[in-house]
């Protein structure tokens, strides 16, 4: 069985489920129909099963049942697979390189804040965070850190270490190391949201798959809030989602999930804006990475998003 080529990292809310989609029209690609196995981020498996004191999450964890996730690839020359947490993990890098030290890495960066206050709303509408407000949230950070105030329903603990999420520069830094520049392509979020043909033409290029297709853009895992609360925090129990992955393939969850629940329990909607003097707080707070990552990638991050107007 041939082994995946291709592994598109970054974070939750930053374009990662987009990319796939699109990767995956692909003629001369092949991504799993898994999404977002974390194979490799074995120090959140230890992190969520020492904190649940039983496997609730994280399914794929034996490299036999990881590779089916690419059984049905053919003749396509890159097997490819989306993991959303790969980029925060300790370990994932060190990981796949054991795994594939050939392999190609696609990183997606979103502008800190924004991230934040996206991911922040996501936790919340699948009720692995339980406090709403967006700045009490990241006040938590240091009670948590020290076990104290974490959601019963967090997959890991660690996820909600808020500002830990944007050290951007140590999370690329440890893919770098072990994969070099040649086997990396940085897309920042922002550009390849206002030019998908653009940039998706340069990971072709990039991939060394045919430049000329293009797949059907279309707006994909838009900002959602919850219809129906307590309805929601049922279904989204883990004790229930963990006996439905067990008596169910992963596959008919996932579908189930994203083509029926979520569409029952979660509407589009535009969150409201941070206040301008917390904005301003949090872009201060945030600017120092920004700066290492415009040094470490040779772009001007700062001004493209917006930090050199603080």
């Amino acid at each position: 069985m041939r082994k995946p080529n291709l592994f598109l990292v970054g974070q939750p809310k930053s374009g990662t489920t987009a990319l796939d989609q699109f990767l995956g029209e692909h003629p001369d690609i092949f991504m799993a129909k898994i999404k977002c196995p974390n194979y490799f981020c074995k120090d959140f498996h230890r992190e969520s099963d020492s904190f649940h004191k039983s496997q609730l999450f994280f399914d794929v964890r034996d490299e036999n049942e990881y590779l089916k996730l690419f059984s049905r690839a053919s003749s396509q020359k890159i097997i490819g697979e989306t993991s959303d947490h790969a980029l925060s993990s300790e370990v994932a890098a060190s990981e796949i390189h054991k795994f594939n030290p050939e392999a190609k890495i696609i990183i997606l960066l979103r502008e800190p804040l924004s991230f934040l206050y996206s991911l922040h709303n996501y936790y919340l509408n699948y009720t692995n965070e339980d406090e709403e407000d967006f700045s009490k949230a990241l006040l938590l950070e240091s009670s948590r850190i020290k076990g104290e105030l974490i959601p019963p329903r967090t997959m890991c603990p660690s996820w909600l270490y808020y500002s830990k999420r944007v050290n951007y520069y140590e999370q690329v830094k440890r893919f770098y190391d072990k994969f070099g520049l040649s086997q990396i392509k940085i897309i920042i979020y922002e550009d390849f949201l206002e030019k998908n043909h653009h940039f998706f033409r340069e990971i072709s290029r990039f991939l060394g798959v045919d430049t000329s297709f293009s797949p059907q853009y279309c707006l994909v895992n838009t900002s959602k809030d919850i219809r129906f609360k307590q309805l929601n925090s049922i279904v989204n129990n883990p004790k229930l989602k963990y006996l439905s992955r067990k008596l169910f393939s992963q596959r008919f969850n996932e579908i189930v999930r994203d083509k029926i629940v979520a569409k029952l329990l979660l509407k589009e909607s535009s969150r409201s804006s941070l206040p301008i003097k917390i904005r301003e707080q949090l872009m201060q707070k945030f600017k120092p990475e920004v700066l290492k990552m415009s040094q470490l990638l040779g772009v001007d991050l700062e001004q493209k998003w917006g930090y050199d107007k603080l």
